[in-house]
């Protein structure tokens, strides 16, 4: 393993993943001041139910080709991204008729997003992280603000703006990606290996939506769009004590597959262990940080954010757990375990669900938080123990 190239890849990976995170943080700003909170917060539910689809456009061939291109080069990719235009048809159908009609604007996202879901993978597998977040970064969400700030100007606040902004940018972005993974592209191949992996990992994945997103589902149900615009709010910026995690995980995985696969297991522990111990630093900093100052940061998106206080105190604590175990579920998919990790997020996602439809009523936003944090921390804790097993780490030397 050459540390130098792993290294050089860690410092795209942070100036990418800094750049979407900074570009996630100021695309609500400038929205929220344009468009209102209301039309806003009806956007970023659209999205979430659309974020939520992506799984089942998918099928798990995401990760599938995470795990496989380091070992099986381009041999299933053609096959996945054919498969994807029946599956999001299918999952744009079932919106349809199912959800509510103010998302039917959003539909055709499935498609597009799920694409790029694909394209990801292919960037990270080869570990071409710079060009991915450029385009992502530069041509996606920020063509997406600039689009619908500029539509502002010429037709005024309506919801309709942002719809065919994300539109625009996002197949802009598709396109950008294709011509540069063309050469990836060839006869259609699929195997019983490729498709029983990316099974489970679909299974898995749709209990992981769950935690990630159904506190927002169900705050959109049971309170208004605005309650959802300020939660959105609060939970993006408790992501910053885990923005290193991402950092490090956008490069780890498919070095994981490939060593793993060569019976490097010491290698892949050593790693492991370091690049933790410097997570739970750096993110126990930056909590800290938010601790102290979430009043300015708050105000920054306006006076009703700041009623997300307790959200943005309890995700970020979810989230410094999740930093301070490391890459612990990346690890037990690539070293070949996903039928460990479905059991995982099953548990942990029927307790988010649960905790949600009971304390949503009594606390609002903050008993949607505290859910979160407590299935968050739940699942870390869990997959840190099993990692622990099956590569015998002592991150923090007792444990």
């Amino acid at each position: 393993m050459d540390y130098k190239v792993f290294q050089k890849k860690l410092i795209e990976s942070f100036a990418g993943n800094m750049l979407m995170f900074g570009l996630n943080l100021f695309m609500p700003m400038v929205l929220t001041r344009l468009y209102g909170a209301d039309i806003f917060g009806s956007y970023i539910y659209a999205i979430t139910i659309v974020s939520v689809t992506l799984l089942l456009a998918n099928l798990g061939m995401d990760m599938g080709l995470l795990y496989f291109i380091p070992k099986t080069g381009k041999k299933y990719v053609s096959a996945c991204f054919t498969i994807n235009i029946a599956t999001s048809i299918l999952s744009i159908l079932a919106l349809y008729f199912l959800m509510p009609e103010s998302i039917h604007a959003y539909l055709g996202l499935v498609w597009l997003l799920s694409v790029e879901q694909l394209f990801f993978s292919i960037f990270r597998a080869r570990q071409d992280i710079r060009e991915f977040f450029a385009i992502k970064g530069f041509v996606y969400i920020g063509g997406l603000i600039t689009i619908s700030a500029l539509l502002y100007t010429l037709r005024g606040p309506l919801e309709v703006n942002i719809v065919v902004a994300a539109y625009t940018a996002a197949f802009c972005a598709n396109i950008i990606y294709f011509i540069l993974c063309k050469d990836m592209f060839g006869k259609l191949e699929m195997h019983k290996a490729f498709i029983t992996y990316s099974m489970t990992i679909i299974i898995g994945g749709v209990m992981g939506l769950l935690i990630n997103y159904i506190d927002i589902v169900m705050i959109e149900a049971m309170m208004s769009k605005v309650d959802v615009a300020v939660y959105k709010v609060g939970a993006e910026l408790a992501m910053i004590p885990s923005i290193f995690l991402t950092i490090v995980n956008t490069v780890f995985p498919p070095v994981i597959s490939k060593l793993y696969g060569e019976g490097k297991i010491d290698e892949v522990r050593n790693m492991y262990e370091k690049l933790t111990r410097y997570l739970f630093m750096v993110s126990s900093l930056v909590i800290g940080l938010i601790l102290i100052f979430w009043h300015p940061i708050l105000s920054l998106y306006g006076p009703e954010y700041l009623d997300g206080k307790m959200v943005l105190y309890y995700r970020a604590f979810g989230q410094l757990i999740n930093a301070s175990v490391g890459s612990v579920w990346y690890i037990v998919i690539m070293t070949g375990h996903p039928r460990i990790r479905l059991i995982g997020v099953t548990t942990s996602a029927i307790m988010n669900v649960t905790l949600n439809y009971l304390l949503i009523p009594r606390f609002g936003i903050d008993g949607a938080a505290l859910a979160s944090m407590v299935s968050t921390v739940f699942i870390n804790i869990l997959g840190f123990f099993v990692v622990k097993r099956i590569l015998n780490a002592k991150v923090y030397y007792i444990i």
